[in-house]
């Protein structure tokens, strides 16, 4: 069984990283370049099991696409990691307090992304909100 993988960054290059380092293990990773389709993906598609997104999309921002995905009883307790190359205004406590799971720093390494995919994916305790 693959986990199934959506992904929302306005980067090409992010995008085609998190398809190339996570589509070499048992993740079906499907990428969009904001977060209006992001939403349009969640809302067609069969269930994703994680979330990544950028904190800043053309549009809708991160930050809104987390508070859509956490209010719609289907994704609400969808794990979620932000990635952000911006490493200001306490990015990560926002990200965490709109909801994200995880937080990773871009340019993160491969190990990073994956430990932290694993991990919210397979320890429920990880991405339980609130723990």
């Amino acid at each position: 069984m693959a986990w199934r993988v959506l992904v929302a960054d306005d980067d090409p290059e992010i995008c085609t990283l998190i398809v190339t380092i996570l589509g070499k293990g048992p993740y079906a990773v499907t990428a969009c370049s904001d977060a209006e389709s992001a939403l349009v993906h969640i809302q067609r598609d069969e269930p994703y099991d994680i979330l990544i997104s950028d904190f800043m999309l053309p549009g809708i921002s991160g930050i809104e696409l987390i508070a859509q995905v956490r209010q719609n009883a289907a994704t609400a307790r969808m794990p979620i990691v932000m990635i952000s190359g911006h490493n200001n205004y306490a990015m990560d406590e926002r990200a965490r307090t709109a909801g994200a799971n995880a937080f990773l720093n871009k340019p993160f390494t491969l190990l990073q992304l994956r430990t932290t995919v694993h991990q919210l994916l397979t320890d429920p305790m990880d991405w339980v909100l609130g723990a």
